[in-house]
């Protein structure tokens, strides 16, 4: 099926039977910080960059029409030279769904494209939460295209383990992000993560704390720690740090390094200390003028692009059958503006 005809079919679908319905409205989680410790494991050594890697990056929007909330999902992953475009068809579901029970059987007896519920089976109900859902759809393309990588490694957009701080997560959210995380073959993966502006994984590491209490006390950042860990060094790569993790009863060890490259800090990780020296090394390689990876840039963009212009399409269909409302005509600004860059 081409993405227009899922696309249309979805919209047509909705006008039928959801169209004197109110708009459902966003409901957002709270955010929880992180509380596992990490520790110091060694320092970086030296080791060659990847000759051969693949990369990926996913992106995701919300359209709110009458009755239901549609979630789009994309993701482009360049395989070792073989490209990955989601939804370059509608073979794999890039589309979810949040409305009433109704609804959400009528679309999931005729569209095996659009997601009606969780990996765990849990319906996308009003109740569910909206900041989940594009979160679970994006991780779920990225698996497919992780685990059925013909690559050596595969070098993505965000963290090796996905999702949210999963110990402070309620049902039925985190059953789902541990289904999905453990599904995920992550031995083979590098995990570079850019926004570090929300996290503060290095103030709970013992000698970092010591040597920077009045930055600690502050609620300082990893960004900011880093940009002082760094001053005068550039670039500046830190010790590599070891953070033990427990997911759905099991328990994983995570390596990781920060990078800083003149105006940008980054976090590298992996399960394998090699393969981290490795992506840290092919990071530097490839830095682009802002400092962050210019692969990871191109991931970010493509798959920007993307979910743009299925969102425009969605919005089109949306528009003309069902209604959307203000926010989405500030999001048709936002996916014009991401088209055009």
């Amino acid at each position: 099926m081409e993405i227009e005809d899922a696309i249309l079919n979805l919209m047509k679908l909705l006008s039928e039977i959801s169209i004197d319905q109110p708009y459902l409205g966003t409901s957002i989680s709270v955010d929880s910080s992180e509380s596992t410790p990490i520790y110091y494991e060694e320092e970086i050594g030296k080791c060659s960059p990847f000759s051969d890697f693949g990369y990926l990056d996913s992106s995701s929007r919300i359209i709110n029409v009458k009755g239901a909330n549609i979630y789009i999902a994309s993701l482009y992953a360049n395989d070792s030279g073989r490209h990955v475009l989601i939804p370059l068809d509608a073979s794999f579901p890039f589309l979810a769904i949040k409305a009433n029970g109704t609804v959400i059987q009528k679309v999931k007896s005729t569209m095996s494209v659009v997601r009606t519920e969780n990996v765990n089976g849990v319906a996308y109900t009003p109740d569910y939460k909206d900041d989940n859902i594009p979160d679970e759809l994006r991780i779920s393309l990225e698996n497919y295209a992780i685990n059925n990588s013909n690559s050596d490694v595969m070098i993505v957009d965000g963290p090796i383990f996905p999702g949210p701080y999963i110990q402070m997560v309620g049902e039925p959210y985190k059953s789902a992000f541990e289904k999905l995380t453990l599904e995920r073959k992550t031995d083979k993966i590098v995990g570079i993560v850019k926004r570090l502006n929300f996290t503060r994984k290095l103030s709970r590491e013992e000698e970092i704390s010591k040597k920077y209490p009045d930055l600690i006390k502050s609620g300082v950042t990893d960004d900011v720690l880093v940009f002082e860990m760094g001053k005068g060094k550039d670039p500046y790569v830190t010790p590599i740090y070891k953070e033990e993790i427990e997911i759905g009863g099991k328990k994983f060890v995570r390596f990781m390094s920060y990078v800083k490259v003149r105006d940008s800090v980054f976090r590298v990780e992996s399960k394998d200390k090699e393969l981290l020296c490795r992506g840290v090394e092919t990071a530097l390689l490839n830095s682009s003028i802002r400092g962050i990876p210019t692969f990871i840039e191109v991931a970010d963009k493509i798959s920007r692009k993307l979910s743009a212009s299925t969102f425009l399409l969605s919005f089109v269909y949306a528009k003309s059958l069902i209604g959307v409302n203000y926010d989405d005509w500030n999001r048709y600004k936002e996916a014009t503006q991401d088209l055009g860059d």
